[in-house]
C-alpha cells in the first residue's frame, strides 16, 4: 500500500484555518455548548474560498472569453446561493454531539501539505491513483498543446473530480451528522442543485477552451493536486 496519497487541495485563508482551529481545539476539550454561529462562519469561509478556488481563480487564470466567464460566474453564484440556504436552515439545529461530529469532519479534510519547499495548511481530500493519473494526463496534453487528446480526458476528469468533491464536501458530513428527514431533504436539494451546476458547466466551458486558455487552465488546475501523506 503507497505510503503518498493524491489530494485536490487549496489553501486555506489565515481566517479559515484559525476559525476552524479553535472550533476543533474546543470541541475536542469537552465544550457543552453548541456554536452554530461558528459553524456557520466556518461553511460561509470554506464555501467563498472554495468557489474562488475551483471556479473564479481558473476564469482570471484562464483569461476566459464574456461568455465562458459568464457561465462560470453564474455556477458558482448558483452553487454559492444553494449551499447557503442548506447551512442556514441546519446549524442552528445542531445539537452538541453533532458539533463535535462536525469538528471531527473539519480535522479530516484539513491537511499540511508541502508546497514550493512550505508547509502550507490546506482544505483537502483525496482521490484515487487512477483519477489522479488520468487528471494529471489530460491536463498535461493540454499545456503542451494536443487539444484533440486532452479535451476528452479533461471532461472526463473534471466530471469525476465534481462528483468526488460532494461525496466529501456534502454525502460525507450530512452522513456523519445523521440528518433527520427534513433536514436530509434540504440538504440534498442543495446537492442536486451544486451537482447539475457543476456537471453543466464542465460540459459548456472545456470543449470550448482553445490554445492559451486550455493550457492556462490545465496548468492551474495541475496545481490543485497535491501528493501528501496517504
Amino acid at each position: 500500500m503507497s505510503s503518498t496519497t493524491t489530494y485536490v487541495a487549496f489553501q486555506s485563508s489565515t481566517e479559515l484555518f484559525e476559525v476552524t482551529d479553535g472550533f476543533i481545539k474546543r470541541m475536542k476539550e469537552g465544550s457543552r455548548k453548541p456554536e452554530p454561529q461558528t459553524i456557520e462562519r466556518v461553511m460561509q469561509l470554506f464555501i467563498e474560498e472554495a468557489l474562488d478556488a475551483f471556479f473564479i481563480q481558473p476564469t482570471e487564470q484562464a483569461g476566459l472569453s464574456g461568455g465562458l466567464k459568464r457561465i462560470v460566474n453564474l455556477t458558482a453564484d448558483t452553487i454559492g446561493k444553494a449551499t447557503h440556504v442548506v447551512v442556514k436552515s441546519t446549524v442552528k439545529k445542531l445539537d452538541i454531539e453533532q458539533n463535535r461530529r462536525t469538528a471531527d469532519y473539519m480535522e479530516s479534510i484539513r491537511k499540511e501539505l508541502e508546497v514550493d519547499g512550505e508547509m502550507r495548511w490546506h482544505v483537502a481530500f483525496p482521490i484515487s491513483d487512477e483519477m489522479a493519473e488520468n487528471g494529471r494526463k489530460g491536463l498535461q496534453l493540454a499545456i503542451d498543446g494536443d487539444e484533440k487528446n486532452a479535451i476528452p480526458l479533461m471532461v472526463s476528469f473534471f466530471h469525476e473530480l465534481t462528483d468526488t468533491a460532494l461525496h466529501w464536501y456534502f454525502e460525507e458530513p450530512m452522513k456523519l451528522l445523521g440528518f433527520g428527514p427534513i433536514m436530509r431533504k434540504v440538504a440534498n436539494v442543495g446537492v442536486a442543485t451544486t451537482r447539475k451546476a457543476s456537471h453543466t458547466a464542465v460540459d459548456k466551458i472545456i470543449p470550448k477552451l482553445h490554445g492559451e486558455e486550455l493550457a492556462e487552465s490545465a496548468r492551474y488546475s495541475f496545481g490543485l493536486l497535491i501528493d501528501g501523506p496517504a
